[in-house]
């Protein structure tokens, strides 16, 4: 009975990370015991004990926004959206790709721009190809335009409401 409790007791505080068998496994559960959110204030600590570069936590970044996984609509924001994380109402639509990059630049004050394009297609995880289509199907939609100056600007419900 004494071992049954000691052992409760280990499984109890042992990270669950450190049970995960994939590098994607491992970076899903350090998020989701962070808060299901990584942003600027905790990027570092939930990531240094991963032992993932750069670029391998992109790769997996990229596939979780892929599949569904994660939303990356608000600026500077990583948020999962599996099962053992709450469901957090941000300006959010369906997970399509479209719908991604509309909530994003919704986020983002309805504008895109020199300033903030790097930013918001990175968050995307879509090609140059793929975010110029969808920004294309907005404007014949009728729910984006391209100012004199350059500017890409979302004409959707919500945008007009923050006006």
């Amino acid at each position: 009975m004494k071992r049954s409790r000691i052992l409760l007791a280990v499984c109890m505080f042992v990270p669950i990370a450190a049970h995960a068998e994939t590098p994607k496994d491992r970076t899903v559960a350090a998020i989701e015991e962070a808060g299901c959110v990584l942003e600027a204030s905790n990027m570092n600590e939930v990531l240094d004990g991963l032992g993932l570069s750069d670029d391998e936590f992109r790769a997996i970044g990229e596939e979780l926004v892929a599949e569904g996984s994660a939303d990356v609509s608000e600026m500077g924001v990583f948020r999962l959206t599996s099962p053992n994380c709450p469901s957090v109402p941000l300006n959010t639509h369906a997970g399509t790709p479209k719908d991604r990059t509309v909530a994003a630049i919704e986020n983002a004050g309805c504008v895109l721009d020199r300033s903030n394009i790097n930013e918001i297609l990175d968050g995307l995880a879509l090609s140059d190809d793929e975010f110029r289509a969808i920004g294309e199907e907005l404007i014949a939609d009728g729910l984006a335009e391209v100012s004199e100056q350059g500017a890409f600007r979302l004409i959707t419900p919500f945008c007009a409401s923050a006006e």
